[in-house]
Parts: structure tokens; C-alpha cells; sequence
């Protein structure tokens, strides 16, 4: 073929020289050769055996067909050659066909235009790995299941991980059950919201296993409905929220099916009263404070100050018992419901205090006994606990300022520090339900005792849960809160037995 272009040449060099001679003759020899058109680019086509990093991954003694496009498509001349860089491992004929011998190891096969010469996209590389076997993946996971549905109309990008690292072929194969509910991209994963419902998504290996692994997420699709309008609810607990409380904020929407995460929340204080993407607003402070929420969709902008109730606490310990914190080498666990508490072993004993402020901290907690005057503890002891002694362990309320002027530990009416506290509806500590204790700060403490009893600004405040024997080494814990009455204390209980029936 080269021999075929030098003759190309040199009889275009003869017709340039024949044209110019008839120039100077005044002749016209009758027309003139075509220009030639090199190739520009080459494109390799996929293989089902691609593997990334332009590597073609292939068992010993296999065959692969490659196909390729040129351009321009009227190149004057479209033949190809190839050549590998070692033919003990990988040999390709003139026609494009991969042959892999009996030999492990990778060789690198080029494509180019056979005349021999062009720009550098005309030379296209591919390294061929030969292998023994093929290493299939054993375990796949969807990474970024959306908490949420998604929008019709809307796009979402599912991304995967998959076990082990050497997998040869890292490809997937995605599918929907419902696809007039969602749709999903079979290479990339992509999920579109078609209308309103649930779709199963499904991702399967695509390694040339006989078993490929899998696995699937459920897609929940819903219809957004603009929002025109947006009124908050009247709610007096908006301004007396506590300490460390989370509480949903009320509202309407127009129209009332309006898509209700369109609003966009935002609190002008957030370290002191944050609020989430549904309006969530969580209580930052241990004293009063206040904050603007607000919420808007476009033109619909509406605002709501909230306000911190002094000496109220709302601490619910479903999730975890921060703010507050254990001693004793006490560890917890939280199910959504309850925290449980394995308490550490403490001179022969096992203790696990729970601390909201602790002196010398730096931090301090406001109480208000003459308004919130109880403060209500929901525990369930692995031990019947005894009133006035430790003998099968204790829970002690302590709490004191700086100078002091309350304190040390909670009395009540018995004189003794050791299980002191009252039990709501109850006689008796129970072991297999959850209990109600509560304590009076308008009563006796260990070592003051004054006669108003207003505002205290604490630099310590915990219970001490210690001096239980094995096996009850746990409780579980469940909220502490601050009331202003016993029958405030009695319907929220009431309530929250009603919500869990």
C-alpha cells in the first residue's frame, strides 16, 4: 500500500508540473486530480468486555471483533492497520479481531491509518489484560438511598459500592419495577420521578457471572403543588418552649394540598433556637432566649418569634442523651424510643450518673422553682429502689449555685438523700415498666433552704444513679422535664400514653 501512495504522489507531482507547463503553452489539458482527504479522527467502539481505564479484560485463548469509525467518512483512504506490543499474549489481525493466546499478562494494541501518519486522534490505544479468570463481585450496596420522595419531574442520582476491590468488571445494570411511577437509566442509575407512587429500583452486577448479586431501594414519588399562601397556627407553647425541647411548628397552607417542603425555614438565632428544613425548631439554650423563624416560598414569606421558658426543660433522651452526659464509664445505646444506659463499675458497685451542668464547667442551667416547680424523671431501673437508703441503689436529684444558695442534694420530705424522690401513680419503683419520679423544688435540701425560691442560676445539675448490684447493671431512660403543677405533669403523661396506644 505505501508503494500505491508513492505512485499517488508522484503522479500528482507530474500533473502540477504538467499544469504548469501548459501555463506557459497556453494549453488546458482537459481537468486536475481530486485533493486528497486524510482521516482526522478514529473512534473505538465499546466492547461488552471494557473495564475501565481503557482496558479490554479477556480469558486465555478468546476471540474479540473490535469495530472502530473513521472520520471524515470520505477520507480518500479509510484502511486501518494494527499492531500489539506483544503478540505472546495478544495478537490482532488486519481486520480488527483480538486473539488472545494461552499466556497471563496484558499487551498494548494500537490502531492507526495505514498510511502511516496523522493528527495524534488518529492513533487510539487500548491496553488488553489476558487473565486466568474472571473476579465477580460478591456484594453490592446502594449508597444514597433518598430519605425522601422526589419530585415528579424531578432527577435523582443513585451511586453504588460493591465488594470485592479486585472486581474485574465494575458495571451495573440498573431496572425499575414501575416505571410509569419512575424511571431509571440503565447504565447510570439516574431515577426520574414519573408520577405519584412507589417504585422498587433495582441494581444488578453486570460481570458475566452466572449468579450476579443485586440489590434495591424503594422510590417514593409524590406531586409538588405550588404554595400561594402560608398562616401560622396560634400556639402558646411557641412562647414557653424548654430547655433543650424539639417541637414542630404549626401552620396552614393555601391551597391544602400545597407541597409543604417547598418552604425554605431559617431562625435568626440558631444558637439559641434552631429550626430544620420542616420546621422543626430545636432549643439550643439552658437560660431564656428567643429567635424569629421564619418561612418562604417565593413571594410567601411569613414569620413567627418563639420564645425560651425559663426553668422548663424538655429533654427527651430517644435519640441520644446529649445534651447531657454519663460519668462513671457509663455507656448508652438509643432505639428511637429510649436510651439505654450500661453503667460503669464503681468501687465494687455499678454507677452511671447523668449530668446536664457540672461545677467548674463554665456552663450554668436556670431553674424556676416558683413557677416550674417539679422537675420529672421517666427511668426504668433494673432494681426495686427503696426509699431513704442505697442498699439497692439510688436515684439522688442534686443540684447547687455559686455562692450557695440551694443545695446540695434533693430532701423531699424524708430527710435523706437516698431515694427521695416521689413516684407518680405509684407506691412502688417498677423493674419492668417505665417509671414516673419526680422532685419538688419548693422542698428540703441538704443544706439550704430559703424561703424564696424564685430563680437559681445552677452550676451543677445531676442525678446520681449508683450503687447498684449485678445484674442490674442498666436502665433505661426515657425524658426529664419541668412542670409548673402535678396536674401539668399528670396530663402530659396522660397524653403520651394516649399517642403510643
Amino acid at each position: 500500500m505505501k508503494r500505491d501512495y508513492i505512485k499517488y504522489f508522484v503522479g500528482l507531482a507530474a500533473c502540477s508540473f504538467l499544469g504548469l507547463t501548459s501555463c506557459d503553452d497556453d494549453k488546458d489539458l482537459g481537468g486536475k486530480m481530486d485533493e486528497m482527504i486524510t482521516v482526522s479522527t478514529i473512534t473505538l467502539n465499546e466492547t461488552q468486555y471494557d473495564a475501565g481505564n481503557k482496558t479490554i479484560c479477556l480469558l486465555k485463548n478468546k476471540e474479540l471483533q473490535l469495530s472502530w469509525s473513521i472520520a471524515p467518512e470520505n477520507a480518500t483512504d479509510a484502511n486501518v492497520q494494527w499492531t500489539s506490543s506483544d503478540e505472546s499474549i495478544v495478537a490482532v489481525t488486519r481486520e480488527g479481531k483480538v486473539v488472545t493466546k494461552d499466556k497471563a499478562g496484558k499487551a498494548i494494541i494500537t490502531l492507526t491509518p495505514e498510511i502511516g501518519f496523522g493528527p495524534e486522534a488518529t492513533i487510539v490505544t487500548r491496553t488488553v489484560e489476558v487473565m486466568d479468570e474472571y473476579t465477580y463481585m460478591s456484594a453490592i450496596n446502594i449508597t444514597n438511598v433518598p430519605a425522601e420522595e422526589i419530585a415528579a419531574g424531578d432527577e435523582y442520582q443513585l451511586t453504588v459500592s460493591s465488594e470485592p476491590a479486585t472486581t474485574t468488571f465494575k458495571r451495573y445494570k440498573w431496572t425499575s419495577s414501575n416505571p410509569e411511577v419512575a424511571t431509571v437509566d440503565e447504565k447510570t442509575g439516574l431515577v426520574t420521578g414519573i408520577s405519584k407512587g412507589d417504585a422498587t429500583i433495582i441494581v444488578t452486577a453486570d460481570d458475566f457471572s452466572s449468579n450476579p448479586v443485586s440489590a434495591s431501594c424503594e422510590i417514593g414519588v409524590k406531586i409538588v403543588t405550588p404554595i400561594t399562601g402560608m398562616t401560622f397556627t396560634e400556639d402558646k407553647e411557641l412562647n414557653q418552649l424548654g430547655y433543650g425541647q424539639e417541637y414542630q411548628i404549626k401552620y396552614t397552607l393555601d391551597p391544602v394540598d400545597a407541597t409543604a417542603s417547598l418552604l425554605t425555614w431559617t431562625s435568626d438565632n440558631p444558637e439559641v433556637i434552631s429550626v430544620d428544613k420542616t420546621g422543626k425548631l430545636s432549643i439550643k439554650t439552658m437560660t431564656n432566649g428567643s429567635a424569629t423563624i421564619t418561612a418562604s416560598y417565593g413571594p410567601v414569606v411569613q414569620s413567627k418569634t418563639v420564645t425560651v421558658a425559663e426553668g422548663r426543660f424538655c429533654y427527651s433522651f430517644d435519640n441520644s442523651v446529649g445534651p447531657w452526659t454519663l460519668e462513671n464509664g457509663a455507656t448508652a445505646t438509643s432505639d428511637g424510643e429510649k436510651t439505654v444506659v450500661q453503667m460503669g463499675f464503681d468501687k465494687g458497685k455499678y454507677r452511671g450518673d447523668l449530668v446536664l451542668v457540672k461545677n467548674n464547667s463554665g456552663k450554668t442551667v436556670i431553674i424556676t422553682p416558683a413557677t416550674y416547680r417539679y422537675v420529672a424523671l421517666k427511668i426504668k431501673p433494673l432494681s426495686v429502689l427503696q426509699s431513704g437508703n442505697n442498699s439497692a441503689g439510688c436515684v439522688k436529684f442534686e443540684i447547687y449555685d455559686n455562692p450557695l444558695t440551694i443545695g446540695y442534694n434533693y430532701l423531699g420530705g424524708k430527710g435523706s438523700a437516698n431515694n427521695s424522690f416521689s413516684i407518680l401513680n405509684r407506691t412502688q419503683v417498677s423493674t419492668t415498666e417505665p417509671n414516673i419520679l419526680y422532685f419538688d423544688l419548693m422542698s428540703n435540701f441538704d443544706n439550704k433552704n430559703p424561703e424564696v425560691r424564685t430563680k437559681f442560676d445552677l452550676v451543677q445539675l445531676k442525678f446520681v444513679i449508683a450503687d447498684y448490684l449485678a445484674p442490674a447493671v442498666s436502665y433505661d431512660l426515657y425524658w426529664v422535664r419541668t412542670f409548673k403543677t402535678l396536674e401539668d405533669l399528670q396530663a402530659f403523661v396522660d397524653s403520651e400514653n394516649n399517642t403510643n396506644e
